[in-house]
């Protein structure tokens, strides 16, 4: 429904205005009204009414009423935590909090162009997560095209830019040699603290990733056939609390085997424990008890604390600093160059696809195509 009429202006002056209503959001369930007024003659207000009916058929609301990033990103943000898990919800939520929302949630969502997400782009390609960003960014626009607030996306029509060079150099530089692994293992034998000395050296030989064995429990544990079972990990929650999840994927729930001396390691490492956690008050002989837990209350260890252990540990050995990361790729490495295949690799890593580990270890595949060259020359030769 729709009215013009003729009104006069403070200054004697007479002019024409409309009031519309134009319906209900979609989005918002709010009932929208539009009144404009300053129109010389009742034609020029009629055309102006007119376009926006228009235009609200052509493209829902987005003229009707003018939405920012933020206020779009709110509104998606509601049915987005009803989508994933809960660790992988904090953590998206706070890219959009440090990166995303303080460049663009001020912006009025129609007045974003390709060029200032391109400016975007550009400035955050220092990051290693900057196509994460990027993909994120381009979430809220999908869900404002859906819901009739903008006509086109601009983030498809930008140039993906190319990442500094050094990312790659440092990347492959965190994982050990074979002569420093022996160091660092041989530093595990020496350790006079039996649950980091075994927590790390199980890291190191399954691949596994941090949180998949600091949500390991002893009946996951096989000491007959010599593997673990990876059935859940320990993740950050809202407001930064502890819980254990199913894994990242599919693949990641998994069976890893394991050499015969981590397994006597977490042998002696189950009796001390029960040892230790006795003298807190605290029965450890139950099913869902941890691999791994807190002395005091018997609970989840924070997912910061193995990073100290591994600091102190590379500290006394006199090695550089890797990531407890690093201590996977270290164990996807050696695996490689020990013969393994890549599918072999992938499936003890817990890998989506083969890919992922072809792409990961791209510098071992590499190497192992030119020495497999040579393993055929030398045959043919002799």
């Amino acid at each position: 429904m729709a009215t013009i009429k003729k009104y006069t202006k403070k200054d004697g002056s007479s002019a024409y205005m409309f009031k519309a209503y134009l319906g209900t959001d979609p989005v918002t369930g709010k009932r929208i009204n539009k009144t404009k007024q300053g129109f010389k003659t009742k034609k020029e207000a009629q055309l102006a009414l007119s376009r926006l009916q228009t235009e609200i058929e052509n493209s829902g609301f987005r003229q009707a009423e003018k939405m920012t990033f933020q206020q779009v990103y709110d509104l998606w943000v509601v049915n987005y935590e009803l989508t994933v898990k809960e660790s992988t919800f904090v953590k998206q939520t706070e890219q959009y909090r440090l990166h995303i929302l303080p460049f663009f949630g001020s912006r009025l969502m129609d007045k974003i162009t390709p060029a200032i997400v391109q400016r975007f782009a550009n400035q955050n390609v220092q990051y290693k997560r900057y196509r994460e960003f990027i993909s994120n960014t381009s979430r809220i626009f999908e869900y404002a095209m859906k819901t009739e607030l903008i006509r086109e996306n601009p983030v498809k029509k930008i140039i993906i830019p190319t990442p500094p060079e050094k990312l790659d150099r440092e990347d492959k530089k965190n994982f050990f040699t074979k002569d420093e692994l022996k160091i660092f293992l041989q530093a595990l034998d020496d350790s006079s603290f039996p649950k980091q000395a075994t927590f790390l050296r199980i890291l190191e030989m399954s691949g596994c990733r941090r949180g998949e064995i600091l949500g390991l429990e002893w009946r996951s544990v096989n000491f007959e056939d010599n593997y673990i079972s990876i059935t859940q990990t320990l993740s950050r929650g809202k407001n930064r609390r502890l819980y254990l999840e199913l894994p990242k994927t599919k693949s990641s729930k998994r069976e890893v085997p394991l050499d015969s001396k981590t397994m006597d390691m977490l042998k002696q490492w189950r009796f001390q424990q029960r040892k230790d956690l006795l003298r807190f008050g605290h029965n450890s002989i139950n099913r869902h008890q941890l691999v791994f837990s807190s002395l005091e209350d018997n609970s989840f260890i924070e997912l910061a604390t193995p990073r100290k252990w591994l600091h102190t540990v590379l500290k006394q050995a006199g090695l550089r600093k890797i990531t407890l990361h690093g201590l996977r790729h270290t164990a996807a490495t050696m695996m490689l160059e020990s013969g393994l295949t890549l599918k072999d690799v992938s499936d003890r890593l817990g890998h989506a696809s083969i890919e992922i580990t072809s792409d990961l270890y791209i510098h071992i595949t590499e190497k192992r195509k030119r020495e497999s060259v040579d393993q055929v020359m030398n045959y043919l030769e002799n």
